[in-house]
Order: C-alpha cells, then sequence, then structure tokens
C-alpha cells in the first residue's frame, strides 16, 4: 500500500520534515511502517513528493523530501453551501465533496436546520483525510458556519453561478443549467428543505439558478453529492 500524507507546511526536494505525534502515531501504530519506508507527501499549494521515513521513535519522526512527483494543478472554483445534518451524514458530505473536487465547504444554517452546532475542526480533518485518499493535491477551504441569509445578502455577479437545490419543479435540469459554467457553487438544505421566505430571498438573489436532481426526493446528503458529480463529471 502507497502511504500518502497531508504535511501542513511548505515542501521542497532535500528538505527533512519533523512530522507531528499524530501522524507519527499513524506510521508507526497503524500501517507498521520502518525507516525507510518510501511515502508520497504534499502541502496543498506545491504539488507532490517523494519522500522517505528517515527516524522514527515513540512520539517522534522525520522525512526526507527526495524529488517531486506532480505539480500543483489550478484549483477549481466550485463552492458547496450545506445545512448541516446529523453527524455521520455531514462528514460523509465533506468526504465525498473533496473526492469530487469542492474547493470550498460552507456549512449554513437555515430556517429548518436541526443540527446547528457544526465541529469545523472535525470538518477539516475529514477533508484532509479524503485528500489523502483520493490523491487530490489541494486541500478544501472549510468555513464556519454561516447563516443563509447572511451567505445571500453577500451574493453577487461577481461570484459563481449559485445553483440551489429546487425540488418544487421550477428548477432546470443540469444539460441546460450547466453549459458554459466554469465557476460554481451548490446551495442544499436540510430534510425540510428550504422555508417559503427563504424561497423569496433566494428568488430575489443575483446570479442564482434553480437545479433539478428529477422526480425523486433525495435526501439532503445524496443530492449535494449528485449536484457536484453532475458539474464536475461533464
Amino acid at each position: 500500500m502507497q502511504i500518502r500524507l497531508f504535511i501542513d507546511s511548505p515542501l521542497s526536494v532535500g528538505q527533512t520534515v519533523a512530522l507531528p505525534e499524530n501522524q507519527v502515531h499513524y506510521l508507526k501504530n497503524v500501517l507498521r511502517a520502518d525507516v525507510g519506508a518510501e511515502l508520497y507527501v504534499f502541502d496543498g499549494k506545491n504539488g507532490e513528493f517523494a519522500a522517505v521515513l528517515s527516524a522514527l521513535g515513540k512520539k517522534s519522526g522525520d522525512i526526507q523530501i527526495c524529488r517531486v512527483l506532480r505539480g500543483q494543478p489550478a484549483a477549481r472554483d466550485v463552492r458547496l453551501y450545506f445545512s448541516p445534518l446529523k453527524r455521520d451524514c455531514t462528514e460523509l458530505v465533506a468526504e465525498k465533496a473533496t473526492e469530487l473536487g469542492a474547493a470550498r465547504l460552507v456549512p449554513v444554517i437555515t430556517d429548518y436546520t436541526a443540527m446547528k452546532r457544526v465541529n469545523v475542526e472535525r470538518l477539516k480533518a475529514t477533508v484532509v483525510e479524503a485528500c489523502e485518499q483520493c490523491r487530490r493535491l489541494d486541500v478544501p477551504r472549510v468555513d464556519e458556519p454561516a447563516l443563509l441569509r447572511d451567505v445571500l445578502s453577500g451574493w453577487g455577479e461577481s461570484d459563481p453561478v449559485l445553483f440551489h437545490l429546487d425540488e418544487t419543479g421550477r428548477g432546470k435540469r443540469a444539460g441546460e443549467v450547466f453549459a458554459g459554467v466554469e465557476r460554481a457553487a451548490f446551495l442544499t438544505g436540510p430534510e425540510g428543505g428550504f422555508s417559503e421566505a427563504e424561497r423569496a430571498l433566494i428568488a430575489k438573489t443575483p446570479n442564482t439558478a434553480g437545479l433539478d436532481l428529477g422526480e425523486r426526493i433525495l435526501r439532503a446528503e445524496t443530492a449535494s453529492i449528485a449536484a457536484l458529480a453532475l458539474f464536475m463529471c461533464r
């Protein structure tokens, strides 16, 4: 198995990097790695590097950066604004959004949001783990929770097109609304959907479009994943 780690500091060839204690524990006690093991490492900004585990103790370890494997690709401006769900579902959304290429994740509190407390640090750890698993080189930004009305009040023509998931039948299918769009944001509500007041506010917000994902009523986490997959896999 190829070991792949995110290093939260700038990397360069020839550098020796001290590993944090949690990564030392992972290498030593979970993967049973030994000194001399080869790793792939990335810092989210400078590409991917081949490295060697040069020292490994009980609570400390070092890696030596050997060579560049891949350059850093340009990130796409694709965002997900989603209503927090139960913990496991929220983490599932963060994980799959990362795998699909979302660059920014924003928990949004709506009128019907049931889970209003979000462990942002846990979500950040989830997206890092997803990046390590899926060979992604950039790490999505995870924002603190925001009120939906605050997000919409600041939205304008210079922002990406904001596609809101519309189960009323008034939205358009992906093939109609995605044509020619490179910068996109997706807004998904809680299990109860958006309130009438929120629908009216969305309708008044510039640079938005309703997205219809079909005749079935999808779970909130499914809708987020489906919308991103349709856009990213065109």
